[in-house]
């Protein structure tokens, strides 16, 4: 028999645990732990805070498996949701202890909890092309390269890396998108349609002048492009914590950018748009 006909299953592993063997876990450590340090790396902070993380989430897994629960053969998307579980329920501890005298009203980034940011970043992966989640998921999470995923997806290695990139510029301009109301008056749907790709850089010259124009004369337009600006600066570096539907830190500054008038004005923007997201992910999953 070959290597890999002799190597266990997760389900198996995941008995074997149940049943007390521990050199069973320490598989499944390994096997894992390349995808748990590329989610965490995605959303902590610091590298001390990515350790802890992934520690965490492991000792949840096993402790789970030893008292005869968790996962069988979808071991590594389990590990995956614990990570992210964790992230979460640290996250809104962090948020409920505060060190300063006064609470401070939310702020515009805090309108949306954790759940709804998931679920706009969900409804965003869904309007994507199956290919583009393929790679997404498969490369991002997963951790394949181009050269493993090119035989799946019947393309070269360099296809395959040329499709993740369109992929990934799609989920972010997909999302920005979900912040942009569906009932708009008639002279602006087409120029709304189009904002988040403008916002990305991603419309030709043509069209950006055309876009411009039309900001110059209507106000309604111009305030949901400041919006959608401020939302593109706070995009995370890697789009795992889009796919996994978590918090991620704000990279943008408004304040340095535009003085603090024009960030209380955008945030005021960006507060008004993350209703409209709720608004459009909740009639989305009604419609399901």
């Amino acid at each position: 028999m070959t290597e890999v006909a002799d190597r266990p299953s997760d389900a198996a592993l995941a008995e074997a645990v149940r049943g007390g063997d521990l050199d069973a876990y320490r598989e499944l450590y390994t096997r894992h732990l390349g995808a748990a340090r590329r989610v965490a790396a995605a959303i902590a902070a610091t590298e001390t805070e990515r350790d802890d993380l992934i520690a965490e989430a492991f000792t949840q897994v096993l402790r789970i498996l030893r008292s005869g629960g968790g996962p069988d053969d979808a071991f590594r998307p389990y590990l995956l949701a614990t990570i992210r579980n964790t992230m979460i329920r640290w996250h809104r501890r962090d948020s409920l202890v505060s060190l300063v005298p006064e609470v401070p009203d939310a702020a515009a980034d805090d309108v949306l909890d954790t759940r709804m940011l998931g679920a706009i970043a969900a409804a965003a992966f869904a309007t994507l092309p199956p290919r583009w989640r393929t790679v997404l998921w498969r490369t991002e999470i997963d951790g394949e390269s181009p050269a493993e995923l090119a035989r799946l997806l019947e393309l070269t290695p360099n296809g395959v890396a040329a499709l993740a990139y369109r992929a990934r510029e799609g989920l972010r301009q997909a999302y920005l998108d979900q912040y942009v109301a569906a009932g708009r008056k008639r002279a602006c749907r087409s120029v709304g349609g189009q904002l988040a790709k403008w916002v990305r850089g991603g419309v030709t010259e043509r069209r950006a002048q055309r876009i411009t124009a039309h900001l110059d004369r209507c106000a309604d337009c111009r305030e949901l492009a400041a919006g959608l600006r401020r939302l593109n600066e706070e995009l995370p570096a890697t789009v795992a914590p889009l796919l996994l539907g978590l918090p991620w830190a704000s990279t943008g500054s408004a304040a340095s950018s535009g003085g603090a008038a024009a960030s209380a004005s955008t945030a005021s923007t960006a507060s008004a748009l993350s209703w409209v997201a709720a608004v459009k992910t909740a009639a989305a999953g009604a419609a399901l």
